[in-house]
């Protein structure tokens, strides 16, 4: 799950891993802090993924999900860190 890095000032997230039983899936991290959003005066579940701390991508489509053919979360987009 993705962490801070102090040293280097910014999120590392993790990388993808093959779901085992879902051929065409991979769990790819959220972003978010465990499952809990970044920042705030409490801890509250990251809303992206329910708390799981990753999403289930199918890698044909890029569509994302909770889990493989779970309720879909949108499309995977490629971003680029600055």
């Amino acid at each position: 799950m993705a962490y801070w890095d102090s040293k280097q000032g910014k999120i590392v997230r993790q990388p993808d891993e093959p779901v085992s039983d879902y051929p065409g899936w991979v769990w790819e991290d959220c972003g978010c802090s465990g499952g809990f959003r970044w920042g705030g005066d409490f801890p509250a579940d990251c809303i992206s993924c329910g708390g799981n701390g990753r999403l289930a991508k199918h890698l044909e489509s890029g569509a994302l999900a909770l889990y493989p053919g779970g309720p879909l979360m949108g499309r995977s987009m490629p971003v680029e860190v600055k």
